[in-house]
């Protein structure tokens, strides 16, 4: 058994999540992706799939032995780029990022990215969730106000509030509020989490406790970037990160309520896998993402 190219072929259907997409991106049969694997099984002596007619998911074997299986082709990778002539650094990336920060920052800067390092692949998954969610396979993860898993370096980018906001026409229809209080007599655009799929309340600080508001909920979404757009829309309170709305408090188009309000003030950090983090590869995607990208941040 060739095992590189057997973890090719079960990285390749983890990814794919199908053992037909996995032989369209190698270019090779489905029968022998399924002889690959199968092998790397009978090698391993574990399942490493759960197999139906309608979908392949992977055992906790599995999903286990990804990780391990990514960072060896990886490594391969890197390896192979770093003795040919002219080259630069070189690898795969793994980042992870909330959607609305991802989107804003992240995005605009891909193409500085590429020009800065040409044999630098970066795999960004875009999502937001409600609890600090498994970081396995991942080298960079960008998270605002939670704390990192254990092992992991953390770098602090700086810190933003988490602000209530409305559109100038909502506040022309409904009035601006001037206290908490007031905000019970307005429709809230809420975020959703796995927790709370009613939506969150809205959070203030009272001296060294968090004050939680619940107003009418006009919408609940589970993605900052849709309640800043609902915001902006006009269709109710929301509340957001202040470095996701500042562009828009600048230029007119969201007001910030309640100006003398204590808002929670969220760290944004940065963290790297512990046994990723001193890859050069990483070393440059992490340097990029410090040095080259203004995240609209306050001093940690």
């Amino acid at each position: 058994m060739d095992r590189l190219t057997a973890m090719e072929a079960f990285v390749a259907v983890a990814e794919a999540g199908s053992f037909t997409r996995a032989a369209l991106r190698l270019n090779i049969s489905t029968p022998m992706v399924t002889l690959h694997v199968r092998r790397l099984e009978e090698h391993l002596g574990v399942r490493l799939f759960n197999r139906s007619t309608r979908r392949v998911d992977l055992t906790a074997e599995g999903g286990h032995y990804l990780t391990y299986a990514q960072a060896a082709l990886d490594a391969v990778a890197t390896a192979d780029m770093a003795v040919r002539p002219g080259a630069g650094i070189a690898g795969r990336v793994r980042l992870d990022a909330p959607a609305s920060m991802g989107q804003a920052f992240v995005m605009p800067a891909l193409a500085e990215f590429q020009r800065a390092h040409p044999q630098l692949i970066l795999d960004l998954t875009l999502g937001d969730r409600g609890t600090f969610f498994r970081v396995d396979g991942f080298d960079l993860v960008i998270r605002a106000g939670e704390a990192p898993p254990t092992g992991w370096k953390t770098l602090t980018l700086g810190t933003t509030r988490l602000i209530c906001l409305a559109s100038p026409d909502y506040i022309a229809q409904h009035g601006q509020p001037s206290e908490a209080d007031d905000l019970t007599q307005h429709r809230a655009i809420l975020y959703a989490s796995v927790e709370m799929p009613g939506g969150n309340p809205l959070q203030l600080r009272h001296g060294d406790r968090t004050v939680r508001v619940r107003p009418p909920t006009a919408f609940t979404f589970n993605d900052g970037a849709a309640i800043l757009s609902a915001t902006l829309a006009g269709l109710g309170v929301g509340q957001t990160l202040e470095m996701l709305a500042r562009d828009h408090i600048r230029a007119g188009r969201l007001i910030p309520l309640l100006p003398e309000a204590n808002w929670p003030r969220l760290p944004v950090v940065l963290m790297g896998a512990p046994d990723r983090i001193a890859l050069p590869h990483v070393q440059a995607a992490l340097a990029f993402l410090t040095e080259r990208i203004d995240w609209r941040l306050d001093p940690g």
